[in-house]
């Protein structure tokens, strides 16, 4: 591994590390299970957004920084509930923020519909790996 490789994994490491717990303001919860080297990481996303369906239920999330930028996805699918929606964020971290834009596809038997809006998760905790 070359000297600028290892500079990349340690701030990716510094910046959104595994066992971190994110938090946006809709109280949504993102848990960074893994993080690799290369910046792809998986975890879990719970939705907590008041009003929204598949909410409370832990749903796989995965992702990539590439520091100091960040996108991750949710598959709105679950033993407990599914959506049948995908939702992708894109952003970057900015003073130890992650500062997001997403949007959400949903698919319904009477068609398609898209939905956009704006996350800024801070990081509230960790959790064991």
């Amino acid at each position: 591994m070359t000297l600028t490789s290892h500079l990349m994994a340690l701030q990716i490491a510094v910046a959104v590390p595994a066992g971190s717990v994110w938090e946006n303001q809709g109280g949504s919860i993102l848990h960074i299970d893994e993080m690799r080297e290369n910046g792809h990481f998986h975890g879990r996303y719970v939705n907590n957004a008041q009003g929204y369906p598949c909410s409370g239920v832990e749903y796989r999330v995965v992702g990539d920084v590439y520091h100091p930028l960040i996108q991750f996805s949710v598959v709105w699918r679950a033993e407990e509930e599914t959506c049948h929606s995908i939702t992708g964020w894109t952003g970057r971290i900015e003073d130890g923020a992650l500062v997001t834009e997403w949007r959400l596809v949903r698919w319904r038997e009477d068609g398609f519909s898209e939905f956009t809006g704006e996350s800024v998760f801070t990081r509230i905790g960790d959790h064991a790996e």
